[in-house]
């Protein structure tokens, strides 16, 4: 199957006007925010490289994530060190380009994105450099944990020390998120 979208980092030349016109949906607008205000310095500043998803026909952006190194803690009763990781900083799919897949037996846009875009991207950088775990924080409503859970395969942390690092680390601009990884290796 040819993909109907391609994607292409964030530059300075991108249109401010088109960034502004990306619909979130929940209201989530601190990623409308952070993708109109933000985006570009982080990503100019190497914070955060940020990637538009377009529609091959139209140009139009139908989605966005930002990706960074990171590490994770680990601890347990004889050890403690960091993993290697990667932050999926953000995530967002343009409401007017969601499709229901339950109705129509589809593959969501999302969905499509994250392993035919983000995943690869990641697998190169983990072939690269030590990297055992993608993860993120996401915004703590059932229906979204549910779906990066069964549909995506991300998974919660289940040791008690951990989750209590992981709620100082959440992103400022949203105390509500849950921290969620997938595992490489």
């Amino acid at each position: 199957m040819i993909s109907p979208f391609y994607i292409e980092e964030l530059s300075s030349s991108t249109s401010s006007y088109e960034l502004k016109k990306f619909r979130v949906q929940h209201d989530e607008i601190q990623l409308s925010k952070y993708l109109s205000k933000q985006a570009k310095k982080h990503n100019t500043d190497g914070l955060n490289k940020i990637y538009l998803v377009r529609n091959k026909k139209t140009g139009t952006i139908v989605a966005w994530f930002g990706l960074k190194s990171a590490t994770l803690p680990f601890n347990n009763k004889n050890e403690s060190f960091l993993i290697p990781a990667i932050e999926l900083t953000h995530f967002a799919v343009d409401q007017r380009f969601k499709i229901d897949a339950s109705k129509k037996n589809l593959t969501r846009t999302g969905e499509y994105i994250f392993w035919n875009f983000i995943i690869p991207i990641v697998q190169t950088v983990a072939k690269l450099i030590a990297c055992k775990n993608l993860f993120l924080f996401a915004i703590d409503t059932p229906k979204l944990i549910k779906y990066y859970k069964t549909v995506l395969g991300f998974k919660e942390i289940q040791n008690i020390d951990e989750k209590i690092f992981f709620d100082y680390a959440v992103p400022d601009y949203d105390s509500d998120c849950k921290f969620l990884y997938f595992p490489l290796k």
